[in-house]
This record gives structure tokens, C-alpha cells and sequence, in this order.
């Protein structure tokens, strides 16, 4: 009877370490200035290894045997053991903590449970980075999420950065506001062409071209009736030249709502800093919740 397949199969040979490379490769960074740092469920060890590289001491935590004595050969420093057991149990704290695509494998109740157990370990003014997949990305949605066979849910990134105000982390950059690319739908700008035809004759007389290429190319799908296209084709143009600021507007608008739906960052990252504050156990008008009030 073959082995049941585990998650040791998951991370060998549906991973792809070069990728994950460099995806995690940007993060080195913020841990440059860092005595040691702890890389909670490390896998098989692809940061630690760059890590390394930048000369930068480092601990992984790891559960599965079969994984931790692969990153052991190759002469990373592991540790075999549960996260939320190893938080546990250390007496240690550290100044620089990466945790990457762990969070999603646990429900709520656990997620706090984790944040409780860390914030401890970690030393003052020290880094915590967090990298979860990140549910605004339809990518990450209708793909990268469901290849792992232990995901439970996504965390959104709003949601964390609460979580880590309140255990005591200053949540000090993300990349929530990144668009890695963005990408026009054959979208265009009246006053953008009004500037391009005095410094480009071409340029408007080629986007005249792709355009009527484009409804062309939908009246040979026969999508719709020819006729209801050149109507809409007519009326665009039309609208463009009575209401220019108005369509201008619109079309930045739903410019942008396209590309921010399609091309947020697959991983959401959160960089915080340990700070001295107590975290508040304040309502949102700076009451205390019912029941808790420190008048006796």
C-alpha cells in the first residue's frame, strides 16, 4: 500500500523554491539590522536560506520531521516543533520575527491565540512581518489559495493589522496600496488625446485605429447585432465630445476599480513594531466595553 500523501509531498513537489525565492527575497530587508531572528513554521527553510545568504542569524520553527531534516542537512538551524508549543515553552525573545503563509492555516480562535503567545517573544522595538495570501487578489482567490490541502480561510489584511494594534504591534507599512500592474482595457482619455495629437499626430489616429479594430473584432463574434454596435460606438463618441470631464472621470474611475480588482498583490504584507503601549481594552469612543468600567 502506497504512503499516504502528506504535507511533506505538498511542500517538495508542488512548491516551487526558486518562485518562493524570490517572492520572499523583499523581505530580507527588514531584518537587516536584526541579532537573530525567528521564522515561525519555516518550511523547508527558503527564508532562513536567504537569510543566511545576507549573513543574518536566524532560528526556524518547524513541525514536520521529514521537512526538518532536510533543512538540518542543508545546515539551517531548526527547530522540530509545533508553533503555538514552541511559543509556549521558549523563554527567549527575539528582535526580528517572520511568519509567512501561516495564519491561513488556522481558524480565529487559534489566530489569537498565536498573537498572545508572540508579542511576548518579541524584543523591544523589534520587526514582525507577516505574510498571508491576500483575499482581494482574484488570482489568489480562484487559484493559489486552493493548491494547499491545509488552508482553512483567508484572513484579509484589515483584519490582521486590527488584530496586531491590539496585542501591542504598530502596524508601520503594507502593501495594501501596491498595483504591481495595471492594465487599460482599450480605455482612453479625451484630454489625454487632445495632448498626445499636438505632440504625436500618430498617436490618436493609431488608438482611432485599435478601436474601431476592437468593434470590429465584436461584430464578427456576432455577440451582438452590428447595428447595436455601431449605436454604442456613435453614442460613445458623441458623449465623449458633449460631456468631456464627465466620461474622463468615469473612465479613471472604472479604470481604476478594474485594475485594483484585478492586480493587488497576491500576498499581503504586514511589517509592525513592538511598542511599549498596553494594548486598550477601550470601546471606539474611548469607553470602557459594558461590564468592564474601572469605576467600582
Amino acid at each position: 500500500m502506497a504512503a499516504l500523501f502528506d504535507y511533506t509531498d505538498y511542500e517538495f513537489k508542488l512548491r516551487d523554491r526558486q518562485v518562493m525565492r524570490d517572492e520572499l527575497a523583499a523581505h530580507v530587508t527588514y531584518f537587516r539590522d536584526c541579532r537573530r531572528v525567528l521564522d515561525l513554521a519555516c518550511g523547508s527553510g527558503v527564508f532562513l536560506e536567504l537569510l543566511a545568504e545576507a549573513g543574518i542569524p536566524a532560528l526556524g520553527v518547524e513541525r514536520n520531521p521529514a521537512v526538518v531534516a532536510w533543512v538540518r542537512r542543508h545546515g539551517w538551524d531548526v527547530v522540530e516543533q509545533d508553533v503555538f508549543t514552541f511559543l509556549e515553552q521558549t523563554t527567549e525573545s527575539y528582535d526580528g520575527v517572520f511568519c509567512s503563509h501561516f495564519l491561513e492555516h488556522l481558524p480565529f480562535e487559534q489566530v489569537l491565540r498565536f498573537f498572545e503567545l508572540l508579542v511576548p517573544r518579541v524584543s523591544a522595538a523589534g520587526t514582525v512581518v507577516l505574510v498571508v495570501p491576500n483575499p482581494e487578489s482574484i488570482r489568489m482567490q480562484l487559484f493559489g489559495f486552493w493548491r494547499d490541502p491545509e488552508h482553512v480561510r483567508f484572513y484579509h489584511p484589515e483584519l490582521l493589522e486590527a488584530i496586531c494594534r491590539h496585542a501591542g504591534l504598530q502596524v508601520v507599512s503594507t502593501n495594501r496600496a501596491e498595483i504591481p500592474f495595471a492594465f487599460d482595457p482599450l480605455s482612453f482619455s479625451p484630454k489625454a488625446e487632445t495632448g498626445a495629437s499636438q505632440t504625436d499626430p500618430q498617436r490618436g489616429w493609431l488608438k482611432d485605429r485599435v478601436r474601431s479594430a476592437y468593434f470590429r473584432f465584436l461584430r464578427l463574434l456576432r455577440i451582438t447585432p452590428a447595428a447595436d454596435l455601431v449605436t454604442v460606438e456613435n453614442r460613445l463618441r458623441r458623449q465623449m465630445h458633449a460631456q468631456q470631464n464627465a466620461v474622463v472621470v468615469w473612465a479613471e474611475k472604472m479604470h481604476t476599480a478594474f485594475n485594483h480588482m484585478w492586480a493587488w498583490p497576491d500576498n499581503a504584507v504586514i511589517v509592525c513594531r513592538k511598542t511599549d503601549a498596553v494594548p486598550s481594552d477601550t470601546g471606539p469612543g474611548g469607553e470602557a466595553p459594558s461590564g468592564q468600567r474601572g469605576d467600582s
